[in-house]
């Protein structure tokens, strides 16, 4: 088959092709391959490496700040089926008509425009003890809440905040646009029997837009694993003590903190099987839906 297409087209296809996996073996497959074997050195990121087998992995299994920051990820993907539930009522509330909804949305796309740097900073001045919120808590009730000194609300708040508050503008934009593109005649017709916004919600809205569900929380799945870096570390720099250490964070420690680049390398391929599971698990679900 391989070789009739290149008699058929020529080499040019594959010459077009070429820059491409040229910067893919570059920046993506290099760095795994060259990480991989790091993780099996003694390391510091700089000078000789020292071959130690699976010492980093011993090690790291051992490790009790290496389960806390799987703990506290776990925590956090507990946050996405309530982003996904959230995102797409609210979607779907829009998309009914209400009055000012094309103002909700620019509002809540906010946080997807300022950053997770800036969101993090705004509120880690926010949230700390003697922050605007709970010098209004003080005032209404008299009591305080240790929002970022304790370690349980502090995961906590990065959950509300990060995989639910930030993403919900882009959310909304996703789900309004896969609503939009359901045969009409789907919502007459539930509206004709009499459906209820709820009945047509369950019934009609989120089967037709299945996909796009399954995608969002695969996406979901991603951000939380590999892309809460920066906002942990404006808002809690991983603390208070490992309250908010998370596998992402891990890393960062060990390799640009402890100068343990080689462990660190172990950690990021944990990181990576994590991320590779949910591909293959997005790629299933694709497939399945087109057979």
């Amino acid at each position: 088959m391989g070789h009739r297409s290149l008699e058929k087209d020529g080499i040019f296809p594959y010459l077009f092709l070429a820059p491409l996996l040229v910067l893919l073996a570059a920046f993506i497959l290099y760095p795994v391959v060259m990480n991989l074997i790091a993780s099996f050195t003694e390391w510091k990121g700089y000078g000789a490496k020292k071959w130690i087998g699976l010492d980093n992995y011993r090690a790291m299994f051992q490790d009790q700040a290496f389960w806390t920051s799987i703990w506290n990820t776990s925590i956090l993907v507990c946050y996405i089926p309530v982003s996904t539930i959230i995102t797409v009522f609210i979607a779907a509330l829009l998309r009914e008509g209400l009055k000012g909804w094309k103002v909700y949305r620019a509002l809540l796309y906010i946080p997807n425009l300022l950053g997770p740097v800036i969101i993090g900073v705004i509120f880690s001045i926010y949230l700390r003890d003697d922050g605007s919120l709970n010098l209004a808590l003080k005032w209404a009730t008299g009591s305080t809440v240790r929002f970022l000194t304790s370690p349980s609300l502090a995961i906590n708040s990065i959950g509300i905040i990060q995989v639910v508050w930030v993403h919900l503008g882009f959310g909304l934009i996703y789900f309004l646009a896969a609503m939009n593109g359901v045969d009409q005649g789907i919502f007459e017709a539930a509206l004709i029997d009499g459906a209820s916004f709820w009945q047509t919600l369950v019934r009609v809205t989120i089967p037709s837009i299945r996909f796009s569900v399954e995608f969002w929380v695969v996406f979901n799945f991603i951000e939380v694993f590999a892309r809460m870096f920066s906002f942990i570390y404006t808002l809690t720099r991983g603390g208070p003590g490992y309250g908010t250490f998370t596998l992402e964070y891990g890393i960062f420690v060990q390799g640009f903190e402890k100068f343990r680049a080689g462990y660190s390398s172990a950690w990021s391929v944990v990181l990576f099987v994590f991320c590779a599971i949910i591909s293959v698990l997005q790629i299933r679900l694709m497939r399945r839906r087109e057979s």
